[in-house]
């Protein structure tokens, strides 16, 4: 059986889409498994044992794509994105069985069009990777506890043990990773909260060791973030620490304690390593989606609507209130001295 996923957009949506492909796998042990989506969000899923293959959507748009694709004949197509791009690749595969979510300009170009369920199973998996799940149905796989998963080489192991070394660091050290932005405005912690996080960071586990994790883009926004910190904050920062793409990152962060900043990619690979997470949720994002784990008993997730009600502004996620959970977590973390 010849298998294609689709996923268009985002690396979090890569990776938790991700979550399908071994029960697929144990379904038909036979099948070959495609994964179409956006090349730059391919990395993510590098070394993955359940993809054959990786294909991309065509430079030259959507027909291009169609055209592509019906070249390698599918049995059956998930279409994870469930747009009028996506939908139409689906019902122009020639599959005989197209899998979609359900929604009202899409559903006739699937043969099965899945609701999304409006409770989740486990408190652990919640919506983000449930819904995906629920694909499966159709085909006779039963709901169970999955979770996203990394696949590191050891070359790229090895490069993240020469990183630290660079920086005078090794895996002994204390390190805690931090999302220090996340992808957009909206979805970054202002960064004079940011500062003050890190100080609580610095103050209360003085012997950890630092790493900020930004863009390149975002550089200058860092330099305004640090200039804000304390002299003795700034020492606990690992200052001239970079990663030079996303493998990079996320082997350097699973050779540290923990991760803590913004929700997004960053957080999305730290728990798919099984590195305890601190997260900080953007207003808009609704905390029931995408706070799954793996590791409940350890990692956070927090949310300005745990501090007030009904707020969607970041102005009122003050950091004090983060401060006990905080405290909580490097505990559980960071081994003393």
């Amino acid at each position: 059986m010849k298998i294609l996923i689709i996923q268009k957009k985002f690396m979090g949506d890569v990776l938790v889409t991700s979550t399908i492909l071994p029960l697929l796998k144990k379904k038909y042990p036979q099948s070959e498994i495609s994964f179409l989506l956006e090349e730059k969000h391919a990395q993510i899923l590098l070394g993955n044992p359940y993809i054959d293959q990786f294909l991309f959507f065509h430079k030259e748009g959507l027909k291009k794509t169609i055209s592509q694709l019906k070249e390698y004949q599918f049995d059956l197509v998930i279409d994870l994105y469930s747009k009028i791009e996506t939908a139409m690749i689906t019902f122009f595969s020639g599959a005989k069985t197209k899998i979609g979510f359900f929604k009202k300009y899409t559903q006739f170009f699937y043969t099965h069009a899945v609701k999304r369920s409006t409770q989740v199973k486990s408190k652990n998996t919640t919506f983000g990777i449930e819904h995906r799940l629920q694909m499966l149905e159709p085909l006779g796989i039963p709901f169970q506890e999955v979770f996203p998963k990394v696949y590191l080489q050891k070359d790229e192991l090895a490069k993240a043990h020469q990183i630290l070394s660079e920086n005078g660091l090794s895996t002994q050290d204390n390190l805690i990773m931090i999302s220090t932005f996340g992808s957009s405005e909206e979805k970054t912690y202002p960064i004079e909260y940011m500062a003050q996080l890190l100080e609580y960071v610095a103050d209360y586990k003085p012997e950890a060791k630092i790493l900020c994790n930004y863009l390149p883009s975002q550089k200058e926004l860092f330099e305004a973030l640090y200039s804000q910190l304390s002299e003795r904050t700034k020492a606990s920062i690992v200052k001239n620490f970079d990663t030079k793409n996303l493998r990079e990152f996320a082997a350097v962060t699973s050779l540290c304690k923990c991760l803590i900043g913004n929700e997004g990619g960053a957080t999305n690979v730290s728990k798919s390593l099984d590195i305890p997470s601190f997260t900080i949720f953007s207003p808009h994002i609704c905390i029931e989606d995408w706070a799954w784990s793996s590791n409940p008993n350890v990692d956070k997730f927090l949310h300005v609507t745990d501090f007030v009600e009904s707020s969607k502004n970041y102005s009122d996620f003050k950091p004090i209130f983060l401060k006990p959970d905080l405290e909580e977590f490097l505990d559980a973390t960071i081994a003393k001295n």
